[in-house]
């Protein structure tokens, strides 16, 4: 157990607060497909193709998208956190699930996903022309990572605004989007938005493993061969294509080798790139949002809105576990604290939460591989994976043996130490059990200082599980239908 560091350390830093605060409500929202406004001549050689993936990955970092709602954020909808009496409310009625179609929040996380799509599409659509044979490896790997961008982005949309996740589902998905023309696209179908991405996916994995360098070699900045595996696996995975899942996994997971106990720490100061996959670069002094956690605990203005549930806490080894002291303090009492916990994950290397988001990592392939082999039938293989990972992760830890339904389940439990706080959880809530128990109780834990209007429970029959489709999108496009409910 730790105490979360001093006040004054947040005090030393707040003048960062004049580039970060903004108001996320009553958002000025333009079409997610709009009308280029990049002309035809903007793009005279490749390397004008590669400068204009800078917008691509600028687009990954907004507010709306991994540094923020569909990132940390999106954890207040689960049993992850509890909103404190400290909290400024402005994300209350997200955490109750009382939102509407016309909620800023959703409607930022609609369009920040096909902003990523249209800075690709920026790309795609037109570097065809400047292919020559003497430079096919630049093309191939120019074109891999804006191709395997588009399908990430496709695929977030999916998992929060489609209902349903299986391979072949005729249900309404999401809208696909593959030029820059004013358009206004209706829903495909789940099928087809998966037919896509697969395609999509393959494509980039055949193109970025033949470039001209290393897309990698410094740092997880960009989308490379691995990072487009890693990204095949999660669809597959949910898409219960277990097969594909493991296959790809099993690739990613031979390129990047998991942290052991004393390198995991250095992982989330930033102070190593062991286990990431693919991590968003936040650094000081960038104009977008770099503080991943800050809606639900602000190191610079010292304000804990969001407090870790109990029910995570109590998954822990907690003298032997190197995650528990890592991602968790004691909120202290010079700032209102009551002994409630909070998030320490993006605390990152200056103390003031600016840390880089790993969007995937070698942990989510081990517990990837583990459930796809459970589900397949290969109990061993699965024990083995989550063994594995406990191994680099518990001081002292013994193998265990599981089968059945107490080898899923430990497998759930697992993902939910693991990665909690990455933006995870709502999803394996939704495509698994779709409740959501976070019981508000006086005592320890500091669910004592709960908010007095905090909703405790969220049924399967809820259709607030599928996000609504913008209300401003769904003025603007006459062929688009809301989710039930909205």
């Amino acid at each position: 157990m730790r105490t979360y560091i001093s006040s004054i350390k947040l005090l030393s830093v707040a003048f960062l607060l004049l580039c970060s605060i903004s108001c996320k409500k009553n958002l000025d929202l333009a079409n997610p497909y709009a009308l280029s406004l990049i002309p035809n001549t903007a793009f005279t050689n490749l390397d004008d193709f590669a400068a204009q993936l800078n917008g691509v990955y600028a687009a990954f970092q907004s507010t709306g998208y991994y540094n923020g709602f569909m990132g940390c954020t999106s954890e207040i909808l689960t049993d992850n956190t509890y909103e404190t009496r400290s909290s400024l409310a402005n994300y209350q009625t997200i955490a109750n699930w009382d939102y509407v179609s016309f909620e800023g929040y959703f409607s930022s996380a609609f369009v920040a996903p096909y902003n990523v799509v249209y800075q690709a599409n920026a790309i795609i659509t037109r570097i065809d022309a400047f292919k020559t044979a003497a430079e096919e490896k630049k093309y191939n790997r120019i074109l891999g990572q804006a191709i395997a961008a588009r399908a990430i982005a496709h695929f977030d949309l999916l998992k929060a605004f489609a209902d349903d996740f299986d391979r072949n589902s005729t249900k309404p998905g999401i809208p696909i989007k593959t030029d820059i023309k004013l358009e206004t696209p209706p829903r495909a179908s789940v099928k087809e938005v998966y037919d896509f991405i697969y395609a999509e996916l393959n494509k980039a994995i055949t193109l970025l493993s033949n470039t001209d360098q290393f897309i990698n070699a410094a740092n997880r900045a960009a989308i490379d061969v691995t990072v487009a595996r890693a990204a095949m696996a999660r669809v597959a995975y949910y898409a219960g294509d277990y097969t594909t899942a493991i296959d790809n996994a099993n690739e990613v997971i031979i390129e990047v080798p998991l942290a052991d106990i004393s390198e995991y720490p250095l992982v989330w100061t930033d102070g190593s790139t062991n286990e990431v996959v693919w991590a968003i670069q936040n650094n000081l002094g960038e104009t977008a949002n770099i503080f991943p956690s800050s809606d639900l605990v602000n190191f610079r203005l010292g304000r804990l809105d969001f407090a870790v549930h109990p029910s995570l806490l109590n998954l822990y080894d907690k003298t032997s576990d190197v995650r528990y002291e890592n991602f968790f303090g004691q909120w202290p009492s010079n700032l209102g604290g009551t002994g409630e916990w909070a998030f320490l994950k993006y605390l990152g290397g200056r103390g003031v939460g600016i840390a880089n988001f790993k969007v995937f990592r070698a942990a989510e392939m081990y517990l990837i591989r583990a459930e796809a082999y459970a589900k397949t039938g290969d109990e061993a293989s699965a024990n083995q994976d989550l063994n594995t990972l406990k191994t680099n992760r518990i001081d002292g830890y013994t193998d265990q043996t599981l089968s059945g339904a107490d080898l899923l389940t430990e497998i759930e439990n697992e993902r939910r130490r693991e990665l909690a706080l990455e933006g995870h959880r709502w999803f394996d809530l939704k495509r698994t059990t779709r409740v959501v128990n976070r019981p508000i109780l006086p005592g320890a834990g500091g669910t004592i200082n709960a908010n007095a209007n905090v909703k405790q429970s969220l049924g399967s029959n809820s259709f607030k599980w599928t996000w609504p489709i913008p209300e401003a999108e769904m003025r603007i496009n006459s062929n688009m239908a809301q989710n039930p409910g909205y």
